[in-house]
């Protein structure tokens, strides 16, 4: 998994021309212990992945799968957070860092191939821009 990081990390730091972190411990956990350190992420049908910037551990479901494209999308999605992290990125709240890790990972997945990035993560734009969104609108 590791030689994955560091291409996915590469990737990102040269479509964002922000500074390259080193790669994050990586943690394998139910969906059930995901839903609980995602506290109030009620949004989520399907938790995969999940980034900490409290511990900068990046958590994936336990039945991650290297050779599938969706949880593939997922650890890069939580890698994009690493990286804004690692960069100190400006935020107004975490909601807004979404935005960029969605854009990223969709352009991801069509230089992968996939003709329907959105189904592949299992969403859509409207669902995106509530996710981007502050509490305050």
């Amino acid at each position: 998994m590791s030689e994955l990081i560091l291409a996915l990390l590469t990737w990102i730091v040269g479509e964002t021309g922000l500074a390259m972190p080193p790669p994050p411990p990586v943690v394998l956990q139910s969906e059930e212990q995901l839903r609980e350190r995602a506290t109030g992420r009620t949004d989520v049908e399907d938790f995969l992945a999940l980034y900490s910037r409290d511990t900068g551990i990046v958590y994936l479901r336990n039945d991650w799968n290297h050779a599938d494209l969706r949880t593939r999308a997922a650890l890069l999605h939580e890698l994009v957070h690493h990286v804004q992290a690692f960069n100190g990125v400006p935020m107004r709240c975490i909601a807004e860092g979404e935005r960029q890790a969605y854009d990223l990972t969709l352009k991801w997945l069509r230089e992968q191939g996939a003709e329907d990035p959105y189904a592949v993560l299992n969403t859509n734009e409207f669902t995106i821009i509530l996710r981007s969104m502050c509490p305050e609108g």
